[in-house]
């Protein structure tokens, strides 16, 4: 007898096709299962994995077992004749096409199932209060877990289409993508971003195909309005996002009316769009931002008319100048920063960041007419914008470094409504408010960010106004509050801070031990020095005039008037060009410059009590 007919005989090549069909299967439905239970991407891919291992293993054991009646035998152990390979082939045959039957019946529902299924769990007729959407991050099911950037990439993309449709309120990024990797139930998540509709998917990225499943669900009743499956080239990725944007805007017509959207190529370059996508990434992570610069770099050199890896790459270098972890020159990547959203602002006029990022670097430049033009470059920004909030807390910061706090305000208060889940904007705008002695509710919005972020930081400096003002019980409070919410190094700071508070005693040893600290610039050292008031060690810095810049934001608390009446304040505000923009446009309420020993200094004697 040939192989070849010993294969057949005992139904090697049919126990081939069923566990080809049968794998088949179990993918498809883990697919779409697993994705309802938030189970990770990795769980998907070792089904795969597991799948291919045993395909050899099972051809192996076809080989030398046979299903007989009386269950598993050894082929070897009976006769030729005596053999029930047979009737194995008929069972075998039936399952094989059961099982393709049945494949045929999830590919079809797959291409139809959307529409009829969803009309089955109709949410409500929209209204105009439901004309809101939140973007969750979509979920990598690529093989590659180094493809998660392109799976957020996408979801990124497609908030940005979406904040295009008029009359469409999209959440921002900051606080959608705060709930990846949770579990937290889609209502809640709507609650919380206060919209009335969630969109989410997967992505899966194998070479140079990508599927794409995106649905989505009306918050309320948890229903899936709509739902679809996109398995494309990538060269069609623009495509995909216009296509979902277009069906989102249909599902929601009875609250937008009619909507056509258009998604243009931001480049032709997809190994650019791809290292765009994953710069990005990492920009908005805050992580790794050296190689962001790299990934930004490589995309603009490959495609030079790439407007938005302009102004990223510009928006990298800013935030990375200003003080986080690089080996760059500090210096170069300054100057670097305009350039780059200089470009971009010549491709694409108006893009939001390139004008935070121009706006930005013309206020830190030190000319007072430059920070005038830095601030109107910032206020348009913040009203382009939509969906991220950055140009609106940088704006708000401007002027709370000025000392104009009550300009400040609104645009706090609105980076901190339009993005609620992020530390940064409860933090500046509950400082904002301490500093205009709105102390409690300044406290609460601390406790917030310190929550939402797990550092003590917040808690610290709102704790400054009542320690500096005499009331040492208040500001212990509000620090054994943040105890429970924050890790265990911030647990020692918060500990050493609070024996001070309650035994002044021990203030020497606390400002020596965060004296070295505190001269390079480190927050929580500052803070210590500011909180128990130590000018000797708040104004030894070192390095660049951009450390001292938290340390002006917090200086124009109440309480804190023995700082910004310091001499050696007036001159580090002179420094920075502060002053000189005083002098063109106006001191801050209730403050003069004055000229006393030891030097020209402010007076803030006439502040409001």
């Amino acid at each position: 007898m040939s192989l070849l007919s010993e294969l057949r005989r005992r139904n090697v090549f049919r126990m081939a096709g069923l566990y080809v069909v049968g794998s088949w299967l179990i993918v498809q439905v883990a697919e779409t299962v697993l994705p309802a239970f938030d189970v990770p991407g990795w769980v998907l891919r070792a089904i795969i994995v597991l799948l291919a291992v045993g395909f050899i293993p099972a051809l192996v054991f076809s080989w030398l077992f046979e299903l007989t009646a009386d269950g598993l035998e050894r082929d070897v152990e009976r006769a030729p004749r005596a053999s029930a390979a047979p009737s194995t082939s008929q069972r075998m045959d039936r399952l094989m096409l059961g099982g393709i039957l049945l494949l045929a019946a999830l590919l079809l529902a797959d291409w139809f199932w959307p529409s009829k299924d969803n009309a089955v769990r109709q949410a409500p007729p929209a209204t105009a209060g439901d004309a809101s959407i939140a973007v969750l991050p979509f979920v990598n099911m690529s093989p590659d877990a180094d493809n998660e950037f392109f799976a957020d990439g996408i979801s990124e993309e497609l908030l940005n289409v979406l904040v295009g449709i008029e009359g469409l309120k999209v959440a921002s990024r900051s606080s959608a993508f705060s709930f990846k990797g949770t579990a937290t139930p889609i209502p809640e998540i709507a609650r919380l971003l206060d919209v009335g509709h969630v969109l989410e998917g997967s992505v899966r990225k194998q070479g140079q195909r990508v599927r794409i499943t995106a649905q989505l669900i009306h918050a309320q009743t948890d229903a899936h309005l709509w739902s679809e499956t996109y398995d494309r080239d990538l060269t069609d990725i623009f495509r995909v996002q216009e296509e979902i944007a277009q069906a989102i805007t249909t599902a929601l017509e009875d609250a937008l009316g009619v909507r056509n959207v258009a998604v243009g190529a931001s480049t032709e370059d997809l190994v650019a769009y791809e290292l765009f996508l994953r710069g990005r990434n990492r920009f908005y992570q805050r992580v790794e931002l050296d190689e962001a610069i790299d990934d930004l770099t490589s995309a603009v050199e490959r495609d030079p008319g790439f407007a938005e890896a302009w102004a990223y790459l510009g928006a990298t270098s800013h935030v990375t100048s200003a003080g986080w972890p690089t080996e760059r020159d500090r210096d170069a990547l300054r100057s670097q920063a305009p350039l780059a959203a200089e470009r971009a602002l010549t491709l694409k006029p108006g893009l939001p960041i390139a004008l935070a990022v121009r706006g930005d670097a013309l206020f830190r430049e030190g000319d007072p007419a430059q920070m005038v033009e830095g601030l109107a470059l910032l206020e348009q920004a913040a009203d382009l914008a939509a969906a991220d909030t950055t140009a609106r807390l940088w704006l708000g910061l401007s002027w709370l470094d000025l000392g104009f706090t009550e300009r400040a305000l609104p645009h706090l208060q609105a980076a901190q409504a339009e993005d609620p889940l992020v530390p940064i904007n409860n933090g500046y705008l509950g400082l904002a408010l301490a500093t205009l002695r709105q102390t409690p509710e300044g406290g609460r919005l601390a406790l917030r960010a310190v929550e939402l972020g797990a550092q003590a930081f917040w808690a610290c400096v709102i704790a400054l106004e009542p320690a500096n003002a005499g009331d040492p019980v208040a500001a212990s409070e509000l620090l054994s509050a943040a105890r429970p919410m924050v890790g265990a190094g911030d647990q020692e700071v918060l500990a050493d801070f609070l024996a001070t508070l309650e035994d002044p005693g021990r203030r020497a040893d606390l400002l020596e031990k965060v004296a070295p600290g505190a001269k390079q610039g480190q927050a929580l050292p500052t803070l210590a020095a500011l909180m128990f008031r130590a000018p000797e060690v708040v104004f030894a810095r070192v390095g660049p005039r951009a450390s001292y810049e938290f340390m002006t934001s917090s200086s124009w608390l109440p309480s804190l008037v023995w700082v910004r009446e310091d001499p050696r304040f007036y001159e580090l505000m002179a420094d920075r060009g502060i002053v000189g923009f005083w002098e063109l446009q106006g001191f801050p309420p209730g403050c003069r410059a004055v000229d006393d020993p030891p030097g020209r200094r402010l007076d803030c004697s006439g502040e409001a009590p």
